[in-house]
């Protein structure tokens, strides 16, 4: 069963967990969505094919293509783009999105207006602060399913940066917080892991006070106290990254395709 449909089933099965309900467009973010064309793309152009209900256009989008085929019936024309992109893309021309409707269990419909708050949520900016923490000390109660949430959304940036560890912060004797420490990003992947821990924390429903997020050097010599008494994410080991690959798909996803 793929991600966004033991997302949804998760949902499904528990209406009034909200971490479910946030968990689930978390993974639709991330997910490579097949969307239904009336024709193959032209010039950079997609034109989607939509359903109509109550007076409102639905566009159709499946999480495989075979889900898709099953829909429609025949062969199709479809553009493969994430869920990020393709609710901005609808959310310009006020559209709604059809998911998986009528082939499986996941089936959903989003009007305009949850597609609005998906991408308000997606392009919320953390907040940049100069502080310096006075004490490092240990991590208390950082939940098993946020430690999880961080692995598997950083997981496609292994290579980018050494290592991450999560310990608290003490400012003075009156604030502390949870804090991420990125050790050793590379600096031009430092503004988009920073931005995906942030995706992380929006669609997770526990409350730990503030977490804050915060670069070192790999070699810093207060990365050997945080190495003593937090807690490290662990990740596969690279023996090399492809950084021009990486800089293709992610100029790619900077410019979508438009709709007509």
């Amino acid at each position: 069963m793929k991600q966004l449909n033991k997302a949804f089933l998760e949902m499904s099965r528990n209406p009034e967990n909200n971490d479910a309900r946030l968990n689930y467009y978390g993974v639709l973010a991330d997910t490579n969505l097949f969307l239904l064309l009336e024709q193959e793309p032209s010039n950079e152009i997609l034109e989607p094919k939509f359903i109509q209900l109550e007076g409102k256009n639905f566009a159709l989008a499946f999480d495989s293509e075979e889900s898709l085929s099953e829909f429609y019936g025949e062969a199709a024309a479809f553009a493969e783009v994430t869920g990020r992109v393709l609710a901005k893309m609808l959310l310009e021309e006020k559209i709604g999105l059809g998911i998986n409707l009528g082939v499986s269990e996941g089936e959903l419909l989003l009007p305009w207006e949850i597609i609005e708050w998906f991408v308000n949520v997606l392009d919320e900016a953390p907040n940049l602060v100069q502080i310096t923490p006075k004490k490092f000390l240990r991590a208390e109660a950082f939940p098993e399913i946020l430690f999880k949430a961080l692995q598997e959304k950083l997981m496609p940036a292994v290579g980018l940066f050494d290592e991450i560890w999560i310990c608290a912060a003490e400012y003075n004797e009156d604030e502390t917080s949870h804090l991420i420490c990125l050790m050793g990003v590379q600096n031009s992947a430092q503004q988009a892991i920073v931005k995906s821990i942030n995706e992380v924390l929006s669609f997770t429903d526990i409350d730990l006070g503030n977490i804050d997020v915060a670069h070192f050097s790999y070699d810093d010599e207060v990365c050997t106290k945080i190495r003593e008494i937090g807690i490290k994410l662990q990740f596969p080991e690279v023996s090399e990254v492809k950084n021009a690959a990486r800089d293709v798909k992610n100029k790619a996803a900077l410019q979508p395709p438009k709709l007509r």
